[in-house]
């Protein structure tokens, strides 16, 4: 299993460099830089790290159709792969939140991300390019000056069709904190796709994002983790019943109210939900704890290798360059 990690966008480009350097030096497979809306350009910010590191893989997560037409997707991905030498990756998503900032209503979501994909992949190869989508056209597209390994296009995929798309026209799907109870499904619904198409399987990446919350003390963890639950998977529902009865779910889902509130304010107190069930979120839906007990909370991500994922993307909050130190230290011993 592949080990990346993802980082918050409040991040400095000098900032990401020096943590793209460190995770390099542990043999962290790539370093992500996230794409919201008002934070700093993801690309931009890892021009820095291109020309500071040399074998670490540097990613931008995730690009919607909806902000950015696929071409500029394909200009930014292939400038930032030609300063890094061929290193550079890209997930393309529905971009929900983008959506939501933009104030647009997306439509023909999986449509959108495919053909956007098949520009970039076909423009990246340098010959020229002629596209004529239902949704994109790509015509006179010809980027000559490409002489690097082409860079690799991911998918954002958690739910079937999504994923079963990604599997026919990607380098590789993303998944965003897909628990381990659905985690099994999701992939034979890759691995099916990749095969119907006859594309090569061991080519083929399917990665997972999970929420990384391991400190030398375990309270802060908690603190930390609870702070930022309302992010995974925005609690929707599927997720939830994967691990929670109804009712349970239901007092997540009439209680959201709290998560938002939490979340914005940067705490760990959530109004109206009880600690037995934020723990149940916190054990299936993110990997939480001190660093004593990370021994015994690796057993679950051992499960997410079981299940066919190949690569695995820790998401970091506060103090990532900790957070590296211990992945390099003592994750990527067990899970490499």
């Amino acid at each position: 299993m592949e080990i990346d990690v993802i980082l918050e966008p409040d991040l400095t480009p000098d900032q990401v460099a020096e943590l793209a350097v460190q995770a390099e030096g542990y043999g962290i497979r790539t370093i992500w830089t996230q794409n919201y809306v008002a934070s700093r350009d993801p690309f931009m910010c890892l021009m820095p790290a291109a020309t500071r590191t040399s074998r670490i893989d540097l990613g931008v997560v995730v690009i919607s159709p909806y902000e950015m037409h696929p071409m500029k997707m394909a200009n930014a991905l292939l400038t930032l792969n030609e300063y890094c030498h061929g290193r550079a990756r890209m997930v393309v998503g529905g971009g929900g939140y983008w959506c939501a900032g933009m104030g647009v209503e997306p439509d023909r979501v999986v449509r959108a991300v495919r053909e956007s994909i098949e520009i970039i992949r076909e423009g990246a190869g340098g010959k020229p390019l002629r596209y004529e989508g239902g949704m994109f056209k790509a015509r006179g597209y010809h980027a000559s000056w490409v002489a690097d390994t082409p860079p690799l296009v991911y998918a954002g995929a958690n739910r079937p069709q999504m994923l079963r798309m990604g599997g026919r026209v990607a380098d590789g799907i993303m998944m965003s904190d897909v628990p381990l109870n659905l985690v099994g499904e999701a992939v034979e619904t890759v691995v099916q796709s990749v095969r119907d198409n006859d594309r090569n399987l061991d080519d083929f990446h399917i990665s997972d994002v999970w929420a990384f919350h391991i400190k030398e003390d375990g309270e802060a963890a908690v603190r930390e983790a609870r702070r930022e639950l309302l992010i995974r998977g925005l609690l929707e529902e599927w997720y939830l019943k994967s691990f929670m009865c109804d009712e349970d779910c239901a007092t997540v889902r009439n209680n959201m109210t709290g998560f938002f509130k939490a979340y914005r304010a940067r705490s760990h107190e959530i109004e109206g939900v009880p600690d037995r069930i934020i723990n149940q979120l916190l054990d299936n839906l993110t990997l939480t704890g001190s660093i004593a007990e990370l021994p015994g909370k690796l057993e679950a991500v051992q499960g997410f290798r079981k299940a066919g994922v190949n690569e695995i993307g820790f998401r970091l909050h506060d103090d990532p360059a900790t957070a590296i130190d211990i992945i390099g230290k003592q994750v990527m011993p067990v899970l490499k």
